[in-house]
């Protein structure tokens, strides 16, 4: 950990560099030599998938001390709208990343284009993460209503004072005073429903590699459906109502 923290983010840029380079080769070889395989390019992708979450955690030990800090926010808090975001950045760029290079590479063209309602699937999940800051930092703002001199916590928001002390549960027991040792039941839907959704386009996008290496032509993103984007749309609404409210 004290090796990774005095690391240097200019290391750890050059690592990312480095490590995408070595996939983009490694894509680009097959793409030019195909080998009819779909294992292959499906190893390419889990390839490009790992160096950015080994890239993401060696960011988090430096700035954090802890392997998952980029998932803790500045409350100490494992952060579910960072675990979402991180989620289908890892799914979205790795995808994106070995598609681009074995299109280009392989038959010269344009790289894949992305439907609009990918652009949709894009917007909720970062758009997520501003609604939830914005109501976190409005409840801060709010007076305390425990007596004083008995709570550590500032306002209703609940507050944590190490990085040590960010724990998974955090991801579906409440984040204010009042309800900070139950389950939040908004918190822990949202929570199942992106594992959900991110298993389902993870296999979608494996059928899609497999499908462009067995054949040998051009790879797109899959597209999602209406009825995936509303049901990771009316979740977001569901988390973000019951966070506004004040709780007893």
């Amino acid at each position: 950990m004290t090796y990774l923290k005095n690391f240097g983010w200019g290391r750890v840029t050059a690592l990312a560099v480095v490590l995408l380079a070595a996939c983009a080769f490694w894509i680009a070889s097959e793409a030019r030599i195909p080998s009819g395989s779909a294992t292959i390019i499906l190893w390419q992708w889990a390839a490009v998938f790992a160096s950015l979450l080994v890239v993401s955690l060696i960011a988090g030990c430096m700035a954090q001390q802890r392997f998952i800090g980029v998932l803790i926010d500045e409350r100490n808090r494992i952060s579910l709208s960072r675990v979402q975001w991180l989620a289908w950045f890892l799914v979205l760029f790795s995808s994106y990343f070995t598609g681009a290079v074995w299109d280009v590479a392989g038959f010269g063209g344009d790289v894949p284009k992305i439907e609009p309602n990918l652009f949709g699937l894009i917007g909720i999940t970062t758009g997520s993460g501003v609604i939830s800051n914005v109501l976190v930092e409005a409840k801060k703002q709010q007076p305390p209503t425990t007596v004083q001199g008995t709570d550590p916590h500032q306002g209703k928001i609940d507050i944590n004072d190490t990085p040590a002390q960010a724990a998974w549960q955090d991801l579906y027991l409440g984040e204010e005073t009042a309800n900070r040792q139950t389950v939040d039941a908004s918190r822990l839907q949202k929570l199942i429903v992106t594992i959900l959704l991110v298993i389902v386009y993870i296999e979608m996008v494996a059928s899609a590699l497999s499908e462009a290496s067995q054949t040998y032509h051009a790879f797109d993103l899959p597209v999602v459906g209406s009825n995936f984007l509303v049901l990771m749309g009316a979740s977001h609404a569901a988390y973000w109502a019951y966070k506004a409210t004040n709780k007893p």
